[in-house]
């Protein structure tokens, strides 16, 4: 059961995540980047919470493979968080237009009312949701995929963005997977996570989000056609999907990796 609320939630957090981008393309379009991303963030909050949640339970389930000395079992359940992951980019993927349509009303409203609880008095909750569905849009797939020849970010921009990912993907698990191989030490090992993830930030930053931007700036500023937009936030979601694939393969490396690091900080590197 916890692992079932493991997978359900992992997915729930990896759509969001990719969701994300939608807030680019409803401020690209209304020209107001900032108001898109703050209405946006009211969806990352549950999300950051469900991160809490997903990472208590995730704990739980490698206490029980410790107790019940299970740890190759513990590989499997992992294996099985990562394809959630993957689950969730892709209905992440397909929601991405229908959420960009939604910011883009919202975006407007709040302009008229000043407030987000000002909207939800003054348009109902309940009106709110019934005119949910009227928004939902598929994104063009074939489309997509032929623009990205046009918008010329590169094969190196599809596979850093890839890579880095793969670093986000792995970092909680392999370092829990880590901590089951060696009891004793496994909140050392937790500890690293927040390592890799601070590497894959530092790539993020340096080779990624530098020419995602400058794109966004270029369809604000009408030096690029919205599509071009479209079709580098549909490849910045084949990265992400990549990534998960990439971190099914690294997720074992890793997790001997950190339990290598951990050992040399205790016996030294000749110990």
């Amino acid at each position: 059961m916890k692992l079932v609320i493991v997978l359900v939630v992992t997915t729930l957090i990896s759509m969001i995540e990719t969701v994300s981008y939608s807030a680019r393309l409803s401020g690209a379009r209304t020209g107001r980047i900032g108001t898109s991303t703050s209405l946006f963030n009211i969806l990352v909050v549950f999300s950051r919470f469900a991160v809490m949640l997903q990472l208590f339970f995730l704990a739980s389930v490698v206490e029980e493979a410790i107790n019940s000395h299970n740890v190759d079992g513990l590989d499997v359940k992992l294996h099985y968080v990562l394809l959630s992951m993957s689950g969730g980019i892709l209905l992440g993927m397909m929601f991405v237009p229908t959420v960009a349509r939604v910011l883009e009303i919202g975006t407007y409203k709040l302009d008229e009312h000043g407030s987000f609880p000002r909207i939800i008095m003054s348009e109902g909750i309940l009106r709110i949701l019934l005119r949910l569905p009227s928004q939902f849009w598929l994104p063009a797939i074939r489309s997509n995929l032929r623009q990205i020849r046009t918008v010329k970010l590169g094969y190196t921009f599809f596979v850093l963005n890839a890579a880095i990912f793969s670093f986000y993907s792995i970092a909680n698990l392999s370092a829990l997977f880590a901590g089951a191989m060696m009891p004793n030490d496994r909140l050392q090992a937790s500890m690293l996570a927040s390592v890799i993830n601070g590497v894959g930030t530092i790539l993020l930053v340096i080779f990624v989000d530098p020419i995602s931007a400058k794109l966004l700036d270029d369809v604000v500023m009408e030096k690029r056609p919205l599509r071009d937009l479209k079709a580098s936030i549909f490849q910045l979601g084949l990265g992400r999907l990549l990534g998960t694939f990439i971190a099914q393969l690294l997720l074992w490396p890793f997790a001997k990796f950190i339990s290598w690091i951990v050992w040399v900080s205790k016996h030294g590197f000749f110990g």
